[in-house]
């Protein structure tokens, strides 16, 4: 076939070929889902080198926080594993969504059967049956769903991972857990919980096998309200020991990620269920109780390198989470997205108040002290609902045998020569005020109670009528954990 050759030297037949192909419009690339990764570690208070924590170091998280967006006033709903498991997952406060307890649950590597209707380790405590769960959206949605190191969600059906692995403080073995459900969900997005165990007591099993990630007792800070003691520090070292090795945990999963260069597909979310396993933090509803790290990371954050006093509760998670991803929210949530602040929304503004409760940690009824708190990110307000009730610490918070807590002995032992971490621990185990508030800028460690004193009266009066509000708006009507109802069918409206 003979080439026409125009004026310009151009085959004509060329120039048809481009004038015909700008006629046609591009197809555009199907935008692929986001991959969820949350990380969750297990008894982690806000200590990160990345805040500054005195003998600290936690390059991977520190990695992550600087490039994505860290919320420095996060709060669990709830200071105990299951309740506040299940309160992420559901985005309800446990009193609304029927967990308010620890509960029995199927381990990691149980048969299937122990996660369906048929499971013969099934807890009478647990979220009602109406409510949708994260992981039941996001498998209907067709993603791929693995859950790591333990279970603690009640009942198991309502929570149907694809994948489950034991996997608990191994970094390595985290990389390539990680790495093969990777490959299982193959074309598939996926959501991952990527619960790491520690710094979950007993602190001294898991440096056994990772002893590089000690911590000096003589860098680090003792809070005011323990006693600054060696055999306290030596206690304290191994906590933030703990905290190095989740890091390490936390760069593995991050890691192998990157090795397949989903890193940037994948929004990654790093907290902890709860505070540290010390008292008047774990299982209290105390600041040290409740306020955990929290950061956001990857193409669901519009900001990146920048962090936010926003008041947020991990409740907040999931519809901040469906939300990113185009999913609907169901109506049970009482959470809120928090796409606006990571900055889809330039005026976007946050709740003035933050919200949490404390019911039980478990079943036992020494156990059982329900108490409620708000925070409007200067004023703490506590409100114990049974305050002439004694009240018994959890094992881990107390016992050295097995749980290797030393925390307790020593406060004990140096009621003399620390006479006010003693006389605070014997508060918590029983003689608490109904009432309790405290400036959090003059005395972060909880120790002056301001509550019926006379200058701070406005401020106490302002935040017990919000708890009220609250309280009524989500369905908190008992004051008795005992009271509130065990699983249930049918649904029952709350506001939200």
């Amino acid at each position: 076939m003979k080439t026409v050759i125009t004026k310009s030297g151009i085959p004509l037949l060329w120039l048809l070929l481009v004038a015909g192909c700008a006629g046609v419009p591009e197809q555009p690339q199907e935008e692929k889902p986001l991959n969820v990764v949350l990380i969750l570690t297990d008894d982690q208070g806000a200590h990160l080198s990345h805040l500054g924590t005195p003998g600290l170091r936690t390059p991977h998280i520190d990695q992550l926080a600087a490039t994505g967006y860290y919320f420095t006033n996060a709060f669990a709903a709830v200071p105990s594993c299951s309740p506040s498991r299940s309160s992420i997952n559901t985005g309800m406060y446990p009193h609304a969504n029927g967990h308010w307890r620890n509960t029995i649950t199927p381990s990691l590597n149980a048969a299937d059967e122990e996660f369906g209707r048929q499971s013969t380790t099934v807890d009478q405590v647990g979220i009602h049956e109406y409510i949708s769960t994260l992981p039941e959206i996001l498998r209907e949605a067709g993603y791929f769903t693995g859950i790591t190191q333990k279970f603690h969600l009640s009942p198991p059906w309502k929570f149907p991972y694809t994948a489950r692995s034991p996997v608990h403080n191994d970094p390595e073995q985290y990389r390539q857990v990680i790495s093969e459900w990777i490959e299982e969900a193959g074309d598939r997005p996926f959501f991952i919980q990527a619960n790491i165990s520690p710094p979950h007591r007993p602190f001294h099993k898991n440096l056994e096998k990772f002893p590089a990630y000690r911590v000096d007792p003589d860098s680090i800070a003792v809070p005011a309200d323990l006693p600054d003691t060696p055999q306290l520090r030596a206690d304290l070292a191994e906590y933030f020991g703990n905290v190095q090795l989740a890091d390490a945990c936390a760069g593995a999963i991050t890691g192998a990620l990157q090795d397949r260069g989903l890193l940037e597909n994948t929004l990654v979310i790093f907290t902890s269920d709860q505070g540290q396993a010390y008292q008047r933090a774990k299982a209290s509803a105390y600041y040290a109780g409740l306020h955990v790290p929290l950061i956001w990371h990857g193409p669901g954050v519009a900001v990146r390198g920048q962090q936010s006093e926003a008041l947020v509760s991990l409740i907040d998670l999931m519809p901040t989470v469906l939300d990113l991803l185009g999913l609907p929210i169901p109506t049970t949530v009482q959470g809120k997205s928090l796409r606006g602040i990571l900055g889809h929304a330039p005026d976007a503004t946050y709740e003035p108040y933050v919200f949490g409760e404390h019911n039980s940690h478990g079943p036992a009824r020494a156990e059982h002290y329900p108490s409620r708190m708000v925070f409007d990110g200067r004023y703490y307000y506590l409100r114990n609902l049974l305050p002439t009730k004694t009240y018994e610490l959890p094992a881990d918070l107390k016992v050295s045998k097995g749980w290797g807590n030393r925390a307790y002995g020593a406060t004990v032992a140096a009621a003399e020569s620390h006479p006010l971490p003693y006389a605070l621990l014997r508060q918590l185990e029983g003689g608490r005020p109904a009432e309790e508030l405290y400036d959090m800028d003059q005395d972060p460690h909880q120790i002056n109670n301001l509550a019926g004193q006379a200058p701070y009266a406005a401020q106490q009066r302002k935040l017990s009528a919000a708890l009220d509000a609250w309280r009524l708006r989500t369905g908190d009507l008992v004051d008795d954990p005992s009271l509130i109802p065990t699983r249930q069918m049918t649904h029952q409206s709350t506001d939200q």
